[in-house]
């Protein structure tokens, strides 16, 4: 009575070839599970980021510890072996993802430097720039954004390494510029004065920085790489709401109002009823005026 032989794959049993399937499936889907239940634990005892980056490094041990394990066992996989046939093809892939394998290196240096985490706002890129977006999310690869509009922006960590990256959330305070262009002939004291008090009566800019608030500022500048360009603490003074003389063209003087502000999304609606204010009590004195936010 003949035997017949077992229908190899490779030289591998279809039998064991199909188990080591299932057992890949299944350790894709313990790699998951470990990460939801690790980032699940540490949600709110550790900082997001260092929460997902701790689930990410135990769901990629198990996935990749699993896969090998079943490959070892299932299939006689031999990793000196493989890793010698293979050298060609891993040097001629290595060639081929060249941009895969900056944003991996970037993803680290991100992970080591930590200029973005997440949660914070930041704005990526000279002009067209991503806008004013949070950080939702830092992969090995890519970096996701979200704008004010709602829209996810799917960044190469590469890109945020070469790129100018401002950071808000850790300078804590956002500026506001509006430009007032009234006639020579008005009070510049009286204009002054209304600029000021309209910045004074909304709650949301920032008026005095106390001991507190400067300490918090000055921090920022105490940051490593800051205290390598700076040798100084900075005046803070320039930080308070500020009328300042431009310039002086065809019988209009041009001022500028700088105030700052912590609510980072809201940073167009505020300025947009700050000018509101402004017009109106200038208008109400009887002051022509021509106004524009920059």
């Amino acid at each position: 009575m003949q035997t017949s032989d077992p229908v190899l794959i490779g030289g591998v049993p279809l039998d064991a070839f199909f188990t080591f399937l299932l057992a890949l499936v299944a350790f894709l889907f313990l790699g998951n599970l470990a990460y939801m239940l690790l980032r699940r634990a540490l949600d709110g005892r550790a900082s997001p980021g260092t929460a997902k980056w701790a689930a990410a490094i135990l769901q990629y041990t198990v996935i990749i510890g699993g896969a090998y394990a079943s490959a070892r066992y299932l299939l006689a996989f031999d990793l000196t072996a493989v890793a010698a046939s293979l050298g060609i093809i891993g040097i001629i892939v290595a060639v081929s993802s060249t941009q895969i394998i900056q944003n991996v290196l970037a993803g680290i240096l991100i992970t080591i430097n930590r200029p973005v985490q997440l949660e914070e706002w930041i704005v990526v890129g000279e002009l067209p720039s991503t806008g004013l977006c949070k950080v939702r999310d830092i992969s090995f690869t890519t970096t996701i954004l979200q704008g004010l509009d709602g829209g996810l922006v799917l960044m190469p960590n590469s890109s945020i390494i070469a790129s100018k990256v401002i950071n808000y959330s850790r300078g804590e305070l956002q500026e506001i510029r509006v430009s007032l262009s009234v006639p020579v002939s008005a009070d510049l004291a009286q204009v002054r004065g209304i600029a000021l008090a309209a910045a004074r009566d909304d709650q949301r800019i920032i008026q005095n920085l106390d001991r507190n608030g400067r300490s918090a500022v000055q921090d920022l500048f105490g940051l490593p790489y800051n205290r390598r360009l700076r040798s100084e603490r900075p005046d803070l003074a320039h930080l308070e709401p500020a009328v300042q003389l431009v310039s002086v063209t065809d019988g209009w003087i041009k001022l500028t109002v700088r105030v700052w502000i912590k609510k980072f999304p809201q940073k167009d609606e505020i300025a947009s009823r700050y000018l509101r204010e402004v017009l109106g009590r200038l208008q109400a004195e009887g002051i022509p005026v021509k106004a524009e936010m920059s």
